[in-house]
């Protein structure tokens, strides 16, 4: 029987597919599984309730830093997180054009549980790894060539050297 998956069968020639598609899988489970224990929130949230939590008054800037997430993408998390009670914003003292971030009382009160999930997630994913997390080293090697130039970026030089 022939695979019928065009993703798997162009292998590693569309590998962003192919994670996102996995990123997907993941994340769409983990909402089903929220709204299963009448939970408000996003898969992703857990990362900045963890670094505000650790670090109250923290700014999009930062956060977006720690996460290597686009500053526009923070906002727009972080929005949507103030609107579901999760966080609290205020302009930064000493620079206005900074907005800084604290937990609210209900973040607190939920933060034990977000721990627990995100512990029995860690298991859960080694548990789908079957133990194996070589895949992290590929990853590392991975981004850290992205960072080096971009996906495009090299495509772009590629062509450049045939006179496209």
């Amino acid at each position: 029987m022939m695979d019928n998956d065009l993703i798997r069968q162009l292998g590693y020639a569309n590998l962003d597919t192919r994670l996102k598609r996995i990123s997907d899988k993941m994340s769409h489970s983990l909402r089903a599984m929220y709204r299963e224990f009448q939970m408000d929130t996003e898969p992703n949230w857990y990362l900045v309730l963890w670094i505000v939590n650790e670090q109250p008054n923290i700014s999009v800037m930062e956060i977006a830093a720690r996460l290597k997430f686009t500053h526009q993408s923070v906002i727009v998390m972080t929005h949507k997180m103030i609107k579901k009670d999760y966080l609290e914003s205020e302009k930064d003292s000493i620079d206005k054009r900074k907005t800084i971030f604290r937990l609210t009382k209900k973040a607190e009160e939920k933060l034990p549980l977000f721990t627990q999930i995100w512990e029995i997630g860690k298991k859960v994913t080694l548990e789908l790894l079957n133990e194996n997390t070589e895949i992290m080293h590929h990853l590392e090697e991975l981004e850290a060539n992205l960072d080096r130039a971009s996906f495009g970026q090299r495509i772009s030089n590629e062509l450049k050297k045939i006179n496209l």
